[in-house]
């Protein structure tokens, strides 16, 4: 068999070295950047703040949800036939918020903030059927 060509050759040297200007954890738990150490925050303190950012794109979602409801009813209800006005208003206003909700959600991700971007995920999808719902209850109240 002849050898490949393509295969990169066996190095005879060890794996290299990683740089000098990379941080390292010491074995005090301190973050050692070349400047000085700086103590790395415990696990358990890390976790509280990623559950607050979460909690707080779920509310912020929902908040956006309560306004896509309330918000096209008041061109609704100034209108002669409240009931198409308020649908296609609310059909936009979700969509708005759907695109929305991807564009910060990418923003906090790209800002290294993950947890953010969850909680607007996870914020969005909960309130869908739940705005849906009661998006249904006053198109009702709005045809009596």
């Amino acid at each position: 068999m002849t050898p490949n060509p393509y295969r990169a050759p066996l190095l005879a040297a060890g794996p290299p070295v990683a740089s000098a200007s990379r941080s390292r954890v010491t074995q005090a738990g301190m973050r050692d950047a070349g400047r000085g150490a700086v103590p790395v925050p415990p696990a358990d303190e890390r976790r509280p703040r990623r559950a607050r950012r979460v909690r707080s794109g779920i509310w912020t979602a929902l908040a956006g949800h309560g306004l896509a409801v309330a918000l096209p009813l008041l061109p609704a209800i100034l209108t002669d036939d409240p009931g198409p006005v308020f649908a296609i208003g609310g059909v936009a206003a979700q969509l708005l918020l759907a695109a929305f909700v991807v564009a910060l959600g990418i923003a906090r991700t790209v800002r290294r903030d993950g947890a953010g971007g969850v909680g607007l995920a996870i914020g969005w999808l909960a309130g869908a059927p739940v705005a849906a719902i009661a998006g249904l209850f006053v198109l009702a109240a709005l045809a009596i």
